[in-house]
């Protein structure tokens, strides 16, 4: 089984169309993982778009992971693969991509979570945990809750949703054994700088 990550970035082209630009100046802060995530892309779009990000990884040692396409990570020979929470079962896409690749899901209660990591998982994303814009409508479950959902997992638990530098140190306090996120790399100013506080953040832990 793969390490899970500690820091992983999960890519949206909404936040930051330029998907290699951003990925290119946050990796002058260290490394970290990154999740291809583009619904929208074609299939020969978001394998291009692997190979350019896979280059880039290369340099620091972090880890491309393709966000539910386990043929696409295949193709490109992708780190792992990251599922939606109503994606395929687990069994099935570990059987696919074999045992050596991560693999990773979106959940949002412990139930889920649970099965996911029984079923040949390495990590979840518990989510959100604070307020995001990437789904406003949904009720962040706060650190308490956070930290009672994270002990009814048995294995590694990233927390996403709303991580910034600012709460990164609690979430790692309450329980997460890494933190995902979106804008609190891509949206800020100095991506590179937000990258290395975090980092400095996490490594403390």
């Amino acid at each position: 089984m793969s390490d899970p990550p500690r820091l992983l970035l999960i890519t949206d082209p909404l936040v930051c169309p330029d998907i290699e630009g951003g990925i290119a100046a946050a990796l002058q802060g260290g490394p970290f993982d990154v999740v291809l995530r583009n619904k929208t892309a074609s299939a020969h779009t978001l394998t291009a778009q692997a190979h350019r990000i896979k280059a880039l990884l290369r340099s620091t040692g972090g880890r491309l992971l393709i966000h539910g396409r386990a043929d696409i990570a295949l193709a490109v020979e992708a780190d792992g693969v990251h599922l939606p929470e109503c994606g395929m079962e687990t069994s099935e896409v570990r059987q696919f991509i074999g045992p050596n690749r991560l693999l990773g899901r979106s959940c949002h209660n412990p139930e889920n979570g649970r099965r996911h990591l029984l079923e040949g998982g390495d990590y979840v994303t518990l989510s959100p945990v604070f307020p995001t814009a990437s789904h406003p409508e949904a009720t962040p479950l706060g650190l308490e809750r956070f930290s009672c959902m994270r002990a009814q997992i048995p294995g590694a638990v990233l927390a996403l949703g709303g991580i910034q530098i600012g709460n990164v140190a609690d979430t790692l306090r309450a329980g997460a054994t890494g933190v995902a996120l979106i804008r609190g790399i891509l949206n800020t100013p100095d991506p590179g700088f937000a990258v290395q506080n975090l980092l400095t953040h996490i490594n403390k832990n």
